[in-house]
């Protein structure tokens, strides 16, 4: 991260590669793990990451989690300069019902997309909101919860842009990236995975 500008971004969005392991079936064999997909860091590794340095002095940090890692979460925002302030986002993962994600005649919603958990199925996904100083929101109306499909393993929906250009203003950055996104600093060694998405 040494070549990005210092004290610069104004907003970071973050999607870290948490080290851990799923399992499913009667005897327990690990299943769609993360190390599978994409290399995964340790807390140590990521905390150790000059996030602050990139930061402004008033910077808000939004940062997708895991539920098995919630202190996690807080501990890494912590050692990159950020305090936790609320959630931000739910991603419900939405099944596609053949192929429309909602039904044409009578709008309801398909029954959200049911994974793997240590104790519940997970449906949703968390994205929090960490700031360091004073970052200003832009727009009130901001929607918290996203229903989307669920894509490939780990990528996000698009809209979540979108919804953060709204809230907080940049320079933006995007850690962990897999795709690029005009307006934004795209910074990790997935950066191009998945084709560059155009801005609204």
């Amino acid at each position: 991260m040494e070549h990005l500008p210092q004290n610069h971004f104004g907003c970071i969005l973050a999607d870290p590669p948490w080290a851990f392991r799923t399992f499913s079936g009667e005897n327990m064999t690990p299943h769609r793990c993360a190390e599978d997909h994409y290399r995964t860091m340790t807390l140590a590794e990521m905390a150790a990451l000059p996030v602050s340095n990139a930061a402004a002095k008033d910077c808000a940090l939004l940062m997708w989690i895991v539920g098995s890692h919630l202190t996690e979460a807080i501990e890494l925002a912590a050692a990159w300069g950020f305090t936790f302030k609320t959630d931000a986002f739910y991603w419900v993962k939405q099944r596609l019902i053949g192929g429309d994600q909602a039904d044409l005649f009578t709008g309801d919603l398909p029954e959200p997309r049911m994974g793997f958990g240590y104790w519940t199925r997970k449906q949703v996904e968390p994205c929090w909101l960490f700031t360091r100083g004073k970052p200003k929101r832009i727009e009130a109306g901001v929607r918290q919860v996203i229903l989307e499909p669920r894509r490939e393993h780990s990528r996000k929906p698009d809209c979540q842009y979108e919804r953060i250009e709204a809230l907080v203003g940049g320079p933006y950055l995007e850690m962990f990236a897999r795709t690029a996104r005009p307006g934004w600093t795209s910074w990790g060694n997935e950066v191009g995975k998945f084709p560059a998405e155009v801005a609204a």
